[in-house]
């Protein structure tokens, strides 16, 4: 089982990094590197939008084989949000980045898109609502890279 870190973002299009230490087996060949346990946690892991928007201070996700994940988001004063669906990933570009659609059944159904990139132990990930559409929201592409996430007319990046 892999332990990494995320960052995942439901309604802001910011970007996360992250480190891990993983177990190697025959298995791990054979499935989505996104599969697995993914922990964000302090000062320069959890995305800086959601830890001064939403006060995130933590995110536990898990990414499963089924392509279903869970996401618990808790924040500073220890109250704790759970998240589930399912999830697509594409194919890596040129530069290893992969689009990923997140189909939300709790607490709301709502889709998210994005993109993530898997190098080595570390992950960078920028997802954002996309349906119901917010107003002057594009997500970002894995052609756009990270900060391409679109608010209002203005790249994130």
């Amino acid at each position: 089982m892999k332990i990494k870190l995320l960052t995942l973002l439901i309604a802001f299009g910011l970007i996360g990094y992250a480190c891990s230490s993983s177990s190697s087996n025959d298995d791990d060949n054979n499935r989505d590197p996104l599969v697995g346990v993914w922990v964000s946690q302090g000062a320069g892991q959890v995305a800086p939008g959601l830890a001064f928007l939403s006060k995130t201070a933590k995110i536990d996700a898990v990414f499963n084989e089924n392509n279903t994940y869970n996401v618990v988001s808790i924040d500073s004063s220890d109250v704790a949000v759970t998240f589930t669906g399912t999830w697509q990933a594409g194919e890596p570009n040129a530069n290893g980045i992969r689009s990923i659609t997140l189909q939300q059944s709790t607490p709301t159904q709502v889709v998210a898109s994005g993109i993530f990139r898997i190098e080595g132990n570390n992950l960078e990930y920028e997802v954002i609502q996309s349906q119901p559409a917010l107003d002057g929201v594009v997500p970002p592409t894995a052609a756009g890279g990270f900060g391409s996430t679109n608010i209002g007319g203005n790249p994130q990046g």
